[in-house]
């Protein structure tokens, strides 16, 4: 680590540095340099001003001469200047125009190959003007007014303001002041004109450095990781501070528990009467930020607390666990093709269809890795945890955070699971599903693997068939196989990988859940997994009972919910969402 590095690692997150002094994680935080650097630029990003607020800085002059480096390439690229340089396509520019944008549903008129069938126009003339909007829009026009796309919000990727404060195309006065809103102005070569927010492009701006920052940002890192008898690390840096101040200006952010998760009352998600409260978006932003939370309070769903007959239980879309699922996800439970809206995980199971039923251990995974897409969040209401069940804790260990860590940790076998694909299967009595991937998958990009964004884990021993590898892979496959499962599975005892083995332990949630408790986590980044447990001969009925009720919901629906609320709440301030493991990249 360069000693510039040090200082500021020290600075922003103290804690991570101290365990880094006193070597107390040193598999978790055996780094390289760049891999610290990023860190540290995490946590630097959400500090750093945006265009408007540099613009009233005495040391940036964002006037015409430094936004604009140059046009090139005989007008194919132009060159801007966001305290970096940053390149824009001629093509990209042309198919990001905010005049192709349909209004108000913000589809496009223009496809990126109508820049090919329209002679590939070239830029043939740039300059930034500078806008001052008024808060009332007038829609007169004058000399010294233009009509220019509206300020987009944070979230927004369309170049145009389609939803937010701002109408799409506001009337702003010319202004020559450099503290005014930027825009740029291009002249094509087929003699047309564009205009651009300039803070719209630096948003979205695609140079190397940039695309390097926006996957800091996102991917998910050992220090998100909930930890055996903690919250995760992140929760004690500056960069979380910060978020948190941004999100809760009331300083109201619920609190992690002993355990390490957020716990959040039910009556607080959901009213008396059925109605959302302002808690649903407590639960869903904890979800996303660290994988998993913990509603408290939860009503049961017998009409006779001492009964486990689900005969007597309350229809399956009144029950609480419904209820919060409807909420998270905009009105829809999924997946209940092969177990039901509303599953049941009890004691005693006969002819169980899955081992879930019985009373055996169950080591991490994740459930139904073997659809195309598997569900986004798991609840499992605990209703009964009788005193004299012995064992049954359940488990969770965060696949995405794991992921990274192998990559430091054993390269070769990283790369291993990102190529060779996995068979998954659901084979039973009316059943039969089968879908083949890689455990790890990484975004789309020209670069190394090893450093690009770890979008997905697909993890499930339980449900694996034969591979179908060309025979050279096969062992090397299996070899990367033991590395990964060792470093998740913390009951697994192979003396020789003890450095695998530090992470599974220091990073392997366990808890015994207790009625009136919903654990709800995203079965896309966390496995989950159970203690096996025994009940003795002879006790009281109600003494012996282990019964969960669950259900899933739909990865997008659920983001959506998420990320509608968080734009509510702060459309203006800028807040990373961690990667939710579905496979692409949060944008922007």
């Amino acid at each position: 680590m360069s000693a510039a590095i040090q200082p500021l690692l020290r600075r922003i997150m103290p804690r991570v540095a101290d365990r880094l002094a006193s070597h107390r994680h040193p598999s978790c935080y055996r780094k390289s340099a760049h891999r610290l650097e990023f860190m540290c630029r995490l946590s630097l990003s959400s500090l750093q001003p945006t265009l408007s607020e540099s613009t009233t800085s005495n040391d940036t002059d964002h006037n015409n001469t430094s936004l604009i480096v140059g046009i090139s390439d005989g007008g194919s690229r132009i060159t801007l200047n966001f305290n970096d340089e940053s390149e824009f396509h001629a093509s990209w520019l042309w198919s990001n125009d905010p005049q192709g944008v349909v209004l108000p549903s913000g589809q496009r008129t223009t496809t990126p190959a109508q820049w090919i069938y329209n002679g590939r126009p070239t830029i043939h003339d740039a300059k930034i003007v500078y806008c001052d909007i008024d808060k009332e829009e007038s829609s007169k026009l004058s000399t010294e007014r233009i009509n220019v796309p509206g300020p987009t919000v944070n979230d927004c990727c369309h170049p145009l303001a389609i939803y937010g404060a701002h109408s799409p195309w506001v009337s702003a006065k010319v202004d020559e002041k450099d503290s005014s809103r930027p825009y740029l102005f291009i002249a094509w070569s087929d003699k047309s004109t564009s205009i651009y927010d300039v803070e719209w492009l630096q948003r979205f701006q695609y140079n190397d450095k940039s695309r390097l920052e926006r996957r800091v940002r996102s991917e998910v890192q050992p220090i998100h990781a909930v930890l055996k008898n903690g919250p995760p690390l992140w929760n004690n840096t500056a960069a979380a501070d910060k978020e948190n101040n941004v999100i809760y200006p009331a300083k109201d952010a619920p609190e992690h528990g002993d355990d390490g998760l957020v716990h959040i009352d039910y009556n607080s998600v959901i009213g008396q009467d059925g109605e959302f409260r302002d808690g649903l978006f407590n639960l869903l932003h904890f979800i996303f930020r660290d994988g998993a939370v913990i509603v408290s309070n939860t009503p049961s769903p017998f009409s006779d607390h001492n009964s486990d007959d689900v005969n007597i239980m309350i229809e399956d879309e009144s029950m609480p666990v419904a209820k919060l699922a409807k909420a998270m996800a905009g009105g829809a439970i999924s997946h209940g093709m092969l177990y039901g809206d509303i599953f049941h995980v009890r004691t005693g199971e006969r002819n169980a269809n899955n081992v879930a039923y019985t009373s055996s251990a169950l080591c991490p995974h994740q459930d139904l890795a073997y659809y195309e897409s598997t569900p986004g969040m798991q609840l499992l209401h605990c209703v009964a945890m009788g005193k004299d069940v012995v064992g049954g804790e359940s488990t969770l260990i965060d696949a995405m955070a794991a992921a990274y860590q192998l990559r430091e940790l054993r390269p070769k076998s990283f790369e291993t699971l990102t190529k060779c694909p996995a068979t998954f299967v659901k084979q039973r009595d009316g059943a039969c599903m089968t879908y083949r991937r890689p455990h790890i998958a990484l975004a789309e990009d020209r670069c190394s693997i090893f450093d690009r964004e770890i979008t997905a884990v697909h993890w499930s021993p339980p449900f694996e068939g034969p591979l179908c590898l060309p025979p050279e892979d096969v062992d090397e496959y299996y070899e990367a196989y033991a590395d990964f499962e060792r470093l998740l599975n913390v009951d697994m005892d192979v003396p020789s990988e003890k450095d695998l083995a530090s992470y599974a332990d220091e990073f392997t949630w366990k808890r015994k859940l207790k009625p009136g408790e919903v654990l709800i986590f995203n079965n896309r980044r966390m496995l989950h997994g159970r203690n096996g447990f025994t009940v003795a001969d002879g006790v009281k009925p109600q003494d012996g009972r282990r019964h969960l009720v669950g259900c899933y919901t739909n990865i997008d629906d659920t983001l959506n919910t998420y990320r509608v609320g968080l734009r509510e709440r702060q459309p203006c301030s800028p807040v990373s969402v961690l990667n939710v493991g579905n496979g692409t990249t949060i944008v922007p």
